[in-house]
């Protein structure tokens, strides 16, 4: 068995989502904090004949929050900040995640991945406590179901599945 790490769990963003290829950035310097959540819409029903009422999940709005400190001349960090006076389609882009149990192969440097339309909301771009350094903050927001498929860690592509066996 084997605890993993905040740093096991990998988040890569493209921070070039109108340019004709992918950049993909790692969320790494600077941020201290990544915080997952989903919020549940649900429906519950109870049925005249029913003692007890049954719950249903009728769908997720996934988000991660994350903070830090700014670092000028880290990729992420740079885009990240240079949304916060952006609103709609300047702030889409898409994010690979990547856990560094999932490796398909010792001989290789791809893992499994999922690759999520994302929406994101820079709400602090460097202020708070002079003790503190400049700290950014802001959330991730998910945008609908996943794509399953490969990233690799030496040329940051993802590459979608085909299906079974691939």
């Amino acid at each position: 068995m084997n605890m993993p790490k905040a740093s096991d769990r990998m988040a890569f963003v493209d921070i070039t989502p109108k340019g004709s290829s992918r950049t993909y950035a790692r969320i790494g310097k600077g941020f201290d904090m990544s915080r997952p959540q989903s919020k549940s819409t649900l429906l519950t029903t109870q049925w005249l004949d029913d003692e007890f009422a049954t719950t249903s999940i009728l769908s997720k709005a996934v988000s991660r929050q994350i903070s830090g400190r700014r670092i000028v001349g880290d990729p992420f960090n740079d885009y990240f900040v240079s949304l916060f006076n952006k609103s709609g389609s300047d702030c889409e882009t898409t994010i690979v995640i990547v856990d560094s149990w999932d490796r398909v192969s010792t001989s290789s440097n791809v893992y499994r991945a999922k690759r999520y339309n994302v929406t994101i909301d820079c709400t602090n771009d460097g202020g708070g406590s002079v003790a503190d350094g400049l700290r950014i903050e802001g959330v991730i927001y998910f945008n609908g179901n996943p794509v399953e498929g490969y990233f690799n860690l030496d040329t940051k592509v993802f590459t979608e599945s085909t299906g079974e066996g691939a």
